[in-house]
């Protein structure tokens, strides 16, 4: 079984350090690294079929969206996704790793890269087209403990992840078949690196450094990350830096802090470095009381709205984003459950998705396409604690 210091690692990475729970509760079994699968684990699927119509992407295959729930418990759960309904039907299961904390898709949605928590692991994972099902094909180290996050480049050149558990980002080519290969570097932009975000052309990469404070900034190529002048942006010390979201024109970045309940905003220059604080909100409802800590943002992809979601309060935050780039306090929406960790917008931004950790459901929205505003659609509950949720649009042959 896994020893107490990586249990004890894994308690304080992602944000479980100001969760209500370890993610290895007395109801959640442990999983043992034997439990991990070899290559092409067998894979549980259902007979049924998605009801949702597949659509086209920029003239290529036909493609429907499928959501994905990485559980404790070590399975990552397929559902078939109705979107008129955004009724949710498992499709399949699959037991990738120690355990799934957080997936990226590749950009023709035929392969998903997943970071095992408990096994200091990514793992490529290929797709069947029209069923959603995975089964794993290739493994790697990440080089450090408690990967909380995982993203591929836009032009699917590269993976890279962020540990927790010494602050390092490790980057990988992606080869042919989907396959990961010799990693290129391994850069350590501070403790508790709890995220890693490419821009849109694949040429940067922001790295956020949750107990130093910081977002480091790099430029990408075949050799690996250099770091760019200056090579990161301080946030204030104690905020929890924790998330970064950019905006569809890329001309400003969003930080959202865990330990402050805050979000920041940050104009974004020529040369991809960002700059100081233009602006800091408040995440939570005006006298709200009691302990909090956020957890994900989202900006909508018309880069009218922007989302954050609040851990304590558990609700999803709206905002307004002005032509300016500031936000402006839409609303609160409860999340109809406990500890929202991790939430997504479906590909076509018309459903938001939250994984509530500590209740052990997910919950799906409508999203008003005017004013942002979410509207609860419906509801099912996991067998473990939600900690990730993602929607991906995949081939249907």
């Amino acid at each position: 079984m896994l020893g107490p210091l990586l249990a004890a690692l894994m308690c304080a990475a992602c944000g479980g350090d100001d969760d209500a729970s370890d993610p290895r509760d007395a109801s959640t079994p442990g999983i043992d690294a034997s439990d991990a699968p070899e290559i092409d684990a067998d894979v549980r699927e259902d007979a049924a079929s998605p009801s949702d119509a597949g659509t086209p992407d920029g003239g290529g295959p036909m493609r429907e969206t499928f959501v994905y729930v990485g559980l404790t418990s070590g399975d990552l759960v397929v559902y078939a996704l109705d979107a008129s309904s955004g009724a949710l039907t498992e499709r399949s299961r699959t037991r990738t790793g120690d355990f799934p904390s957080f997936l990226a898709p590749s950009p023709d949605g035929r392969f998903l890269y997943v970071v095992h928590e408990g096994a200091a692991e990514l793992a490529a994972l290929e797709v069947t087209p029209g069923t959603g099902a995975v089964r794993v094909i290739d493994r790697a180290a990440t080089e450090g403990g408690g990967p909380t996050h995982v993203a591929v480049s836009p032009d699917g050149r590269f993976v890279a992840a962020a540990n927790y558990g010494g602050g390092s980002v490790p980057i990988f080519p992606i080869e042919a078949g989907g396959m990961i290969g010799d990693r290129l570097d391994l850069e350590r932009p501070g403790g508790q690196a709890h995220q890693v975000v490419f821009d849109a052309g694949g040429t940067h990469l922001y790295a956020v450094s949750k107990e130093d404070a910081l977002v480091a900034q790099y430029a990408v190529s075949a050799s690996g990350l250099a770091p760019l002048t200056p090579p990161s942006r301080a946030m204030r010390p104690g905020a929890g830096s924790r998330h970064l979201a950019l905006s569809p024109d890329e001309r400003f970045a969003y930080v959202i802090h865990e330990l402050d309940s805050t979000i920041t905003v940050h104009a974004r220059a020529a040369d991809a470095t960002l700059g100081p604080e233009l602006q800091r909100i408040s995440t939570r409802e005006e006298g709200a009381s009691g302990g909090n800590t956020t957890a994900e943002i989202l900006v909508h992809p018309s880069g009218r709205f922007l989302y954050g979601s609040n851990r304590g309060d558990d609700d999803v935050v709206r905002f307004r984003i002005g032509s300016d780039g500031l936000l402006a306090l839409e609303g609160h929406e409860s999340t109809r459950g406990r500890t929202p960790r991790s939430m997504t917008l479906t590909p076509d931004a018309r459903l938001l998705i939250v994984a509530n950790q500590d209740s052990r459901d997910v919950q799906v929205f409508a999203v008003d396409p005017t004013s942002g505003a979410l509207t609860h659609r419906m509801g099912i509950t996991a067998d473990a604690n939600a900690w990730y949720v993602g929607a991906f649009a995949i081939p249907t042959e």
